[in-house]
């Protein structure tokens, strides 16, 4: 059996598929018992962002649901495909130390450009025919905000670590994991083409985020941290960036606290950056992922064989 699936990329997609819906039930459940027993969780009180308690609950129960979804599944599959787990989900491979360099260079110089493509997705205009989809995006684009700036909420120093463990540390291990250590890997396998699985995986991880104005450049994002994966083969790389990304918006919301109510739909940057920061950023991401590639010597042929 085992060498079956192995052998076919569709069945790994099945395997992967089904461990997810049944990690994210359980964890869910037992998410939602815990939370009960340490909150009081009610579930009528859920949009009640002004009572801490609800927000301490959210927080626990958003913990054991990415658990659940990101990392649990992606390890039982490791475990139930290869006796080298870690190495078939390329945690044992470490990459060069300029390349962590030029990762966190690269998250850093691309906060122009990614603000301006947000700006632009978030401004899509609908045609009237789509009006009642286009207001029913913009209420759950208005929900899930409201949700990202009660998590942005700190008493100390150990409230920023835990929502850093939530929002940065969790979802950059989690869904590198699932969607770059498992996902992509079984659609190139299933294409034949690294660039059709890194793209398709890229349209899934920012699909599952159901974020229509942060869609495009989500989808960017997963993207770069496809082809950072492709060409180093470690899946440290695009962890690391997928962090930085996240962490930096906790940091700054812990140092800045009023910066949280000034946060546009997205979670990628700042405000409305002019259109030659933007170009010069996007000049630079071009110029780092080229040398990023030029170091580590690799064509596009990713190994197409598992561990």
């Amino acid at each position: 059996m085992k060498s079956e699936i192995n052998k076919n990329p569709a069945m790994q997609l099945f395997l992967i598929v089904a461990l997810c819906l049944v990690s994210t039930v359980i964890f869910s459940i037992l998410g939602a018992v815990t939370t009960a027993l340490f909150f009081g969780f009610d579930l009528n009180n859920l949009s009640n962002y002004s009572d801490p308690n609800t927000i301490a609950g959210l927080k626990m129960f958003q913990l054991f649901s990415a658990i659940g979804l990101f990392i649990v599944p992606p390890i039982v599959y490791g475990i139930l495909r290869s006796k080298k787990p870690l190495a078939l989900l390329r945690l044992k491979s470490f990459s060069k130390p300029i390349n962590y360099g030029l990762v966190a260079l690269l998250m850093v110089v691309s906060m122009p450009i990614m603000s301006w493509i947000v700006e632009l997705n978030a401004n899509v205009v609908f045609p009237d025919f789509l009006s009642g989809v286009e207001q029913w995006m913009h209420q759950s684009e208005d929900d899930a905000m409201g949700l990202t700036k009660a998590f942005l909420t700190f008493d100390g120093i150990g409230s920023l670590i835990y929502v850093l463990i939530i929002v940065a540390v969790v979802p950059a291990i989690g869904e590198e994991l699932l969607f770059r250590g498992v996902l992509q890997k079984s659609f190139i396998k299933l294409t034949n083409n690294p660039h059709w699985g890194i793209w398709i995986t890229a349209f899934l991880f920012s699909a599952l985020h159901m974020q229509f104005f942060g869609f495009f450049p989500r989808m960017l994002l997963g993207a770069v941290f496809g082809y950072l994966f492709l060409w180093s083969k470690s899946l440290w790389l695009p962890i690391l960036g997928h962090f930085i990304n996240n962490g930096t918006v906790v940091i700054i919301s812990y140092l800045y606290p009023t910066s949280v109510d000034e946060m546009e739909s997205s979670l990628f940057a700042d405000d409305v950056t002019n259109t030659l920061i933007s170009l010069v950023s996007l000049g630079l991401v071009v110029g780092i992922l080229w040398f990023f590639r030029k170091v580590n010597d690799t064509s596009d042929d990713i190994e197409l064989s598992d561990v």
